[in-house]
């Protein structure tokens, strides 16, 4: 004979057993011992949460008959019987729940999310219950929507769905700024070259935006957060924290970003740096300006000189190309590009910089040697004016011989 004891362990059997219970004598037995109804185990799960994990619709009407309140008390993960259902899709575990309980879609679970937030992150379709659907906008505690979960767990199908609902707001944003277009912009790569005219248009045209730091992340100008991982936590105790998206490189391609960028502003500091430096050398020769008043007043005073020539010719040279790279700079932010393009950029800007710092070198030993020449030897150095004072004075005095 079955003892209150023993009965109290049917929520114990195996789940594989539960569909072949008898429905009659779960009934005699709930009838002679109500209390089972409310027994868990030593995970907080009921008898009531096994027949909705595994979709037996008979068994949940039958307890729901006896104890409506059972449907809203949760196991220790925080997960209430509708929240399992709709983990699984069990439609009529779901039907069942909500015809019982019609207030129960607005329970949370211990994160702040709804039964549709549940369905999301594992990619079921619950397509026919009106009070279900209207929390297709609902945020968790950590501010995203089921839509949001559903892109980052990479559970398309359940979002083309969820989108396509009246009231859907398309540029929710989580706690952490990013929304859904931030996700599918940065999904490009993975999906080809029809994704962005197949998929991101659509929402496009709906309204929907990528979020301020969603854009700046696309450009690389905001590398502390990934929209992949934002507000997202492991929700498994038993498994290793991970990201979404997990082997797909993440934190390798993190790391290549991150890298990219300190190399690009280590670059754009030394060409601005050499762009400075030949701009003020332009003006400021070796040997100053012509200021006596003659025809050549304000030319430089060595410009027939060979090597002040050579200072002139490399240091426009540096001054053009450190300009280039600066420029090569600003094009590769003026866009929303990824790492490869970012890496070219960075590639070609480094090799202008490269070719005018070695400009710079010739310009400063052309111009060092200049000045030191005209130091040294004055009178290589040819003044016109005093060159026919000095050869009248010698005519001059031949005559007076």
């Amino acid at each position: 004979m079955l003892t209150e004891k023993h009965i109290s362990e049917l929520n114990l059997l195996p789940l594989k057993n539960m569909k072949k219970l008898n429905l009659g004598i779960v009934e005699d037995v709930i009838n002679k011992w109500p209390c089972i109804i409310e027994q868990a185990d030593d995970l907080g799960w009921t008898p009531l949460n096994l027949a909705a994990h595994l979709d037996n619709d008979k068994i949940i009407k039958l307890i729901l008959q006896k104890e409506t309140s059972i449907a809203y008390a949760k196991n220790k993960e925080g997960l209430s019987a509708l929240h399992i259902a709709a983990k699984e899709g069990n439609l009529g575990a779901i039907r069942e729940l909500i015809t019982a309980c019609p207030d129960i879609y607005e329970l949370l679970d211990n994160r702040g999310q709804t039964a549709i937030h549940a369905a999301a992150e594992s990619g079921q379709l619950i397509p026919e219950f009106k009070g279900l659907m209207t929390l297709f906008s609902e945020q968790n505690e950590e501010g995203n929507t089921p839509l949001y979960l559903a892109v980052i767990k990479g559970h398309f199908l359940s979002f083309w769905f969820m989108e396509s609902a009246k009231g859907v707001d398309l540029n929710a944003t989580n706690k952490e700024g990013f929304n859904i277009m931030d996700k599918l912009f940065l999904a490009r790569a993975s999906f080809g070259a029809n994704w962005r005219k197949n998929r991101i248009k659509p929402f496009w045209e709906k309204g929907a935006r990528p979020s301020l730091r969603g854009a700046m992340r696309i450009r690389n100008l905001d590398p502390t957060g990934e929209p992949e991982q934002a507000g997202i936590r492991n929700s498994d105790p038993r498994r290793k924290p991970e990201q979404a998206g997990d082997g797909d490189g993440d934190d390798e391609g993190r790391s290549v970003s991150d890298f990219v960028k300190r190399v690009s502003e280590t670059n754009l500091l030394v060409a601005t740096l050499i762009a400075t430096v030949s701009f003020t050398a332009a003006f400021t020769v070796p040997g100053g300006y012509n200021q006596s008043g003659n025809v050549g007043e304000g030319l430089a005073v060595l410009w027939k000189n060979t090597a002040f020539r050579v200072f002139l010719i490399a240091n426009t040279l540096a001054f053009g190309l450190s300009t280039t790279s600066v420029f090569v700079h600003f094009l590769g932010s003026s866009a929303i590009t990824g790492n490869v393009f970012q890496g070219e950029v960075v590639q070609h800007a480094a090799s202008f910089t490269n070719w005018s710092v070695g400009a710079l070198l010739v310009a400063f030993i052309s111009g060092t040697y200049t000045v030191n020449c005209l130091t040294a030897k004055p009178k290589l150095v040819w003044d016109d004016d005093w060159g026919l004072q000095n050869l009248e004075r010698e005519r001059l005095s031949q005559i007076a011989a």
